[in-house]
């Protein structure tokens, strides 16, 4: 036990980002689903305390955590809308056949083929699909009348899972046998964890050694091996154990708090399903870890506003458009902590009874946060390219590579290419004036109002140019040579055409009066906006096509 622990009472504090998902899972399934974490103090009182970065609370609390774990699974895990969906669909294929035989293929193509929609149906509504798909007529009649409009008399998937928890809860098991054992974690574990924690060999831990204490809290006794049976996603087992924590792999071992904590990330982290015929799981996690509270109150803010979302396919969109500016706003100019944002995808590289997962880490620093928070996300170019004869949104790719603070002056790069050879459809000024001022605020974010005169004189100076240019081709020419010395930042070569250029055509010269000859990111804003400038009379070619 603890220091000041009470002789009952455990205490838990935020470490990793799946802890943290752990612990926002704990409250989630303790409380029942409550969104609000003050709500959620107020149920529990004297029992539970949660004070900056730790959580301390009574192990009697506990009682009826694991039947509460199992239905909240079902219920995040089942979609009845799917089946419903599926189950129309069906209908809707067999209406379309001429005379009275069906082929069986035809449950694959519903999307109702597979071993748990069988079972589902055959648990809850005592037909088996498979069984009866042979006479149209029979098949449509009991399709219509013992199925479908039986399920339609259900409106949420709590009902369901009473239903099938009064047949004996055979479905519900197998369900979540396949969905979190084979996937995420060995979660009938749990009842062992609570029933180790409520245990008096649990509190006696005050003259333990170094050497027996969890590697995860090191305030418990370790008991359990930091396996695929508590946590398959961030893939903790005796092979990788040792290169993740630096420990020898039979040493990895924590205590059954820990191990309870680890197996609630599952409802610590919102879920996608995709629909895309790839039928894989993204997992989504929002951590601050500033405090629980904090850390609870937005993960909670981003799975309300994600369940709303109608383009759930997006979930970048969301977070930059919605949520990271919410949460952003509510301390404006006094936001000084970093927000991750993980991704979580499932892939299909895990064996027969696991599976694998590649996890995405993106950081929202102070910088890009007051970015985002002075930008305002209609700002955000839209439109796309062509590139291997495939459209790409540039919308969702500047998003990315915005929170992945990965965009550049190679992107602006690109962007400007793909324009100057009419395979971009976009207004380039408004992608040079968002990736220019991206760049200045990740560098820093002083001087902008220098930027915005070094953007302005530069692309008069290039209109200039251009509208004594009469050829459209030349102008396309000039642009791309100018192009690649931005490329590989080549100061000399672009002020030697730059200089040219000019005195050819009686142009006055402005570069450097803004310390573009000192300062790379000057130059690079002056020459950017410079060749935006020059293709000021091809835009109207190409905005046509899609850019805004």
């Amino acid at each position: 036990m603890g220091k000041g622990i009470k002789s009952d009472y455990v205490r838990i504090y935020t470490k990793d980002w799946y802890y943290n998902a752990g612990i926002a899972g704990f409250l989630f399934i303790l409380a029942e689903g409550e969104i609000k974490i003050e709500n959620i103090t107020k149920k529990y009182k004297d029992f539970l305390t949660i004070n900056g970065n730790y959580l301390e609370f009574s192990s009697s609390i506990l009682d009826k955590f694991y039947e509460k774990y199992e239905r909240f699974s079902f219920l995040k895990l089942f979609d009845l809308e799917s089946y419903k969906e599926r189950l129309n669909k069906l209908k809707s294929k067999i209406n379309e056949i001429q005379g009275n035989k069906i082929k069986k293929n035809l449950l694959k193509e519903a999307g109702l083929g597979g071993k748990v929609a069988n079972k589902f149906i055959k648990d809850f509504c005592g037909i088996s699909l498979e069984e009866i798909i042979k006479d149209k007529n029979k098949f449509l009649n009991k399709l219509e009348n013992n199925i479908i409009k039986k399920l339609e008399n259900y409106n949420n998937s709590l009902i369901i899972y009473d239903k099938l928890k009064a047949k004996g809860k055979k479905f519900i098991d197998y369900f979540l046998d396949l969905e979190i054992t084979k996937g995420i974690c060995f979660y009938k574990n749990i009842k062992k964890y609570i029933k180790d924690i409520n245990s008096k060999k649990f509190f006696n831990n005050e003259n333990l050694k170094t050497k027996d204490l969890c590697n995860s809290c090191s305030i418990y006794k370790k008991e359990y091996d930091f396996s695929n049976a508590i946590t398959q996603i961030i893939g903790f087992n005796k092979d990788n154990s040792n290169w993740i924590w630096g420990f020898n792999p039979n040493k990895v071992r924590i205590c059954p708090l820990c191990a309870l904590i680890y197996s609630c990330a599952l409802h610590g982290i919102v879920l996608l399903r995709s629909k895309n015929n790839e039928f894989k799981n993204y997992f989504y996690f929002l951590n601050r870890n500033t405090n629980i509270e904090t850390m609870y109150n937005s993960l909670m803010l981003f799975k309300t506003k994600f369940e709303k979302e109608k383009n759930l396919n997006k979930p970048f969109y969301l977070m930059i458009n919605d949520l990271i500016y919410m949460l952003i706003q509510e301390k404006a100019e006094r936001f000084l902590e970093n927000i991750n944002f993980i991704e979580i995808v499932e892939n299909e590289f895990g064996g027969q009874s696991t599976k694998s997962y590649n996890i995405f880490n993106y950081n929202i620093t102070p910088e890009l946060a007051k970015f985002i928070l002075e930008t305002h996300h209609n700002t955000i170019p839209k439109g796309g390219y062509i590139v291997k004869d495939l459209y790409v949104d540039i919308y969702e790719e500047i998003l990315k590579k915005t929170i992945n603070l990965t965009l550049s002056y190679t992107d602006l790069n690109n962007y400007f290419s793909y324009y100057i050879k009419e395979k971009g459809y976009y207004n380039i000024y408004n992608i040079m004036k968002y990736i220019l001022k991206y760049i200045k605020y990740i560098n820093g974010g002083e001087n902008m109002d220098e930027l915005e005169k070094i953007v302005n004189k530069a692309f008069r100076n290039g209109i200039e140019i251009a509208e004594k240019t009469e050829s459209e081709n030349k102008i396309k020419g000039i642009a791309y040579q100018l192009l690649n010395d931005l490329k590989i930042a080549d100061k000399n070569a672009f002020m030697d055409k730059y200089l040219r250029l000019s005195m050819a055509y009686d142009n006055p010269i402005m570069l450097g009066s803004n310390n573009e000859l000192t300062n790379i990111d000057n130059f690079m804003q002056f020459g950017y906006a410079f060749i935006n400038g020059l293709l000021s009379k091809i835009k109207d070619k190409n905005e046509k096509k899609g850019g805004k």
